[in-house]
């Protein structure tokens, strides 16, 4: 399978990355055999796109470009969390909202979620 893809690079800093993204049942269908997913199961999971693609779906294409790697560049910083607000440390642990963390009960009740524990 090849794909479109593309980079923003700058001295060596990925400022911006992006795809023309699938848009052939053919190709979504071997994609997800490397999955080891048949077509028939391809179809069943993902009926709306797999039709969709069948009809002929255009091309479609984006770019996603990072405002705050461009800002870490242009401040001359070589680490992301001196230019990020809010940084996650390495754990994906936010310490100044201490997230993430457990979730009291009256918190659940509040957006009527209930947890069920797991059948075995």
């Amino acid at each position: 399978i090849m794909a479109d893809q593309y980079d923003l690079v700058c001295n060596g800093i990925e400022l911006s990355s992006g795809a023309v993204r699938n848009h052939d049942p053919e190709v979504m269908v071997k994609a997800f055999e490397m999955v080891r997913l048949g077509e028939d199961e391809v179809k069943a999971k993902f009926p709306a796109m797999y039709n969709a693609f069948s009809y002929g779906a255009p091309p479609h294409a984006g770019i996603a470009p990072g405002v705050d790697r461009m800002i870490m560049l242009l401040a001359g910083e070589e680490s992301i969390r001196e230019i990020i607000a809010f940084p996650m440390n390495k754990n994906a642990q936010d310490i100044m909202m201490d997230a993430p963390s457990a979730v009291e009960q009256s918190q659940l009740d509040e957006l009527n979620i209930m947890i069920k524990p797991v059948e075995e």
